[in-house]
């Protein structure tokens, strides 16, 4: 198999997690980082299936779709299940942070539906009043109890990591929201206090953050530390 070659943006977002999975599995890939412009560039070449980024090309085909790409980044790096409840497991959380990610847009893009697939524009945009009304809800009261769920199912794993004694690509990927909101960079006028009730789930973000690739990963890119101090 050729090297393939994993497109997204310079940021952490939705290719963090992908990037992980295969350095950590010691998979040598292609970290092709391009701007909104080159974005654009390749979905007026016909070169983004769903009109986004990240998109994967491997053996001369290209996929998208984040999740998949990731659920093919943990095959092939040894970091997802091969055992059928496992893989249930790991897919549950999975499906489980996206629809924490669906909740963001108005705080990532001040519009209700995101992007405009079309002119990439913020669609149906929101009053800055309302913008913090919808702060309040993700501080107070949704992040709190969504990631609350999260913490239950890694309780009921037995631990440490959600599928149990093995760290899987779920886990990664939720350490790449979870370090984010603790470090406060993940959405502006998200809180990390979301998280002061999840002490599982803070001691699994750290965890990860100390596995040896995964900090060789952090120093070698623009990483923002962990807090030192947060309630446990």
């Amino acid at each position: 198999m050729a090297k393939p070659k994993l497109t997204y943006l310079d940021v952490k977002g939705f290719g963090e997690g992908i990037r992980l999975t295969l350095y950590v599995g010691k998979i040598d890939f292609i970290d092709h980082r391009v701007s909104y412009e080159g974005v654009k560039e390749l979905n007026d070449q016909g070169k983004l299936p769903y009109g986004q980024v990240p998109i994967l090309e491997v053996d001369g085909e290209i996929f998208s779709q984040s999740v998949a790409i990731l659920r093919w980044a943990g095959r092939r790096a040894g970091l997802y299940p091969t055992e059928t409840m496992q893989q249930l497991r790991c897919d549950s959380i999975e499906e489980a942070l996206t629809d924490i990610k669906k909740l963001f847009p108005p705080v990532w893009y001040g519009s209700i539906l995101g992007r405009n697939p079309i002119t990439k524009g913020p669609m149906v945009p929101i009053p800055e009043p309302m913008r913090d009304e919808v702060l309040k809800g993700l501080n107070e009261t949704v992040l709190p109890a969504r990631f609350a769920q999260l913490e239950r199912a890694l309780k009921k794993s037995g631990g440490p990591y959600f599928c149990g004694e093995d760290m899987m690509s779920c886990d990664i990927s939720f350490y790449v929201m979870g370090s984010g909101l603790l470090s406060d960079n993940y959405a502006e006028g998200v809180k990390a206090s979301v998280l002061d009730d999840c002490p599982l789930l803070t001691a699994l973000i750290e965890r990860v953050d100390n596995h040896p690739r995964v900090k060789e990963w952090n120093e070698a890119h623009d990483h923002q530390p962990l807090p030192k101090k947060r309630k446990t």
